[in-house]
């Protein structure tokens, strides 16, 4: 069955349950930021690493900012491009935006202005920083959803800038209708 999945940009994947066991898609939840038939590119919003200063992370940004000891919880987004920083957040902040798919209610961007108007208190509403990136190459993602490894869902700001993120991925198969208990870990035979 040949399935078309148009675009998916601003739309959010939910690891099927019991794929990708054993590596950082198991159970993962993704902003889809671009869908293209070149590629497509996203974030994982629910896998925080650890929390540091703002100031021990961006220690060669410009003397003049100031993050007045802002701690920034930081989320692995995928095993591209590591050393990149990302915000996803709220699109009501809309300064040098990098993305703000279909003019959603989400938006990203990767820039230091962001980070100073976060400390200074007029950054966006809410606000995640992930660090790296998700990335398939043409097909690829569409390939994966053929073979069920992601149920599509749209975004919900509240489940993406929720504080409990180890019970993320088990609301989001909530909201769109599913229980983890429908899938078995193995194929049947007949």
């Amino acid at each position: 069955m040949d399935q078309n999945f148009s675009d998916l940009t601003g739309k959010i994947l939910i690891a099927s349950p019991f794929a990708m066991e054993g590596n950082v898609f198991h159970k993962s939840l993704i902003y889809v930021v671009k869908h293209a038939n070149e590629g497509s590119i996203g974030l994982i919003f629910n896998r925080p690493v650890r929390s540091a200063l703002a100031n021990n992370l961006f220690n060669k940004v410009d003397a003049n900012f100031n993050f007045d000891n802002l701690e920034l919880n930081i989320h692995i987004g995928g095993p591209v491009e590591v050393e990149r920083g990302f915000f996803l957040h709220s699109s009501e902040y809309d300064k040098n935006l990098l993305f703000n798919p279909n003019q959603g209610e989400l938006a990203v961007s990767s820039n230091v202005q962001i980070l100073q108007d976060i400390a200074t208190g007029i950054g966006p509403k809410n606000s995640l920083f992930i660090v790296g990136y998700t990335g398939w190459g043409s097909g690829q993602l569409d390939f994966e959803l053929e073979h069920n490894l992601w149920i599509i869902a749209d975004p919900d700001k509240e489940l993406i800038f929720s504080e409990n993120d180890s019970d993320k991925w088990t609301k989001a198969l909530n909201i769109v209708g599913v229980s983890s208990n429908d899938f078995i870990p193995f194929v049947a035979t007949c």
